[in-house]
């Protein structure tokens, strides 16, 4: 990617959790670029386009490599991100993120490319899954996901970031239970 392409995806991220997608314009993706909005609409024909290639961004730069980590350790990493615990920002963008979810409803594209993500997000915990001596990794996988899906759509839609982090722990002890009695339990590893 080029280094103009990559400023507007980060802009677009700062736009994005500033925003939401509703507000969202390029206009409000050029303010938080040094680039102008000429430059975003040589690369992007319009908003839907430049989302459809933020959400490639975002896939790229998911980042599943934890060196020397336990299962349990990565895990807990993912929870902190995917629920927004890590800091402000990361919330403001998990409920920006909710909002292109809904647009996938009805638009094929976007529901391609969650379709996309969240296949490469279930290979990667299956794998860590079975790392961690779940029986079944592909079903922990899913309810993984659908708990972090579900989490965060009913803490979005209530405005209730309050409690996250005891909601980490009772998904990790959920968790645990697919876990086969050689391994830890998530909620030993704090």
């Amino acid at each position: 990617m080029s280094d103009s392409k990559e400023e507007i995806m980060d802009a677009t991220f700062k736009a994005l959790c500033k925003h939401g997608y509703a507000d969202l314009s390029i206009q409000k993706i050029a303010d938080e670029s040094d680039k102008g909005k000429s430059l975003i609409y040589y690369h992007f024909d319009d908003k839907g386009d430049l989302m459809l290639s933020f959400l490639d961004f975002l896939m790229e730069k998911a980042d599943f490599e934890y060196e020397n980590d336990s299962p349990e350790a990565r895990i807990d990493g993912i929870l902190d991100k995917a629920l927004g615990i890590e800091s402000e920002e990361q919330w403001e963008f998990q409920k920006a993120f909710q909002e292109l979810r809904v647009q996938a409803q009805h638009n094929e594209k976007f529901q391609e490319k969650f379709q996309e993500a969240d296949r490469i997000f279930l290979e990667n915990v299956s794998e860590i899954m079975s790392e961690a001596g779940a029986e079944n990794s592909e079903v922990a996988a899913e309810i993984f996901l659908s708990m972090i899906e579900g989490s965060i759509s009913r803490k979005v839609a209530s405005g209730d970031r309050e409690g996250l982090k005891e909601l980490k722990e009772d998904m990790k002890d959920t968790i645990s239970a697919f876990l086969d009695d050689q391994c830890c339990s998530f909620s030993d590893s704090g």
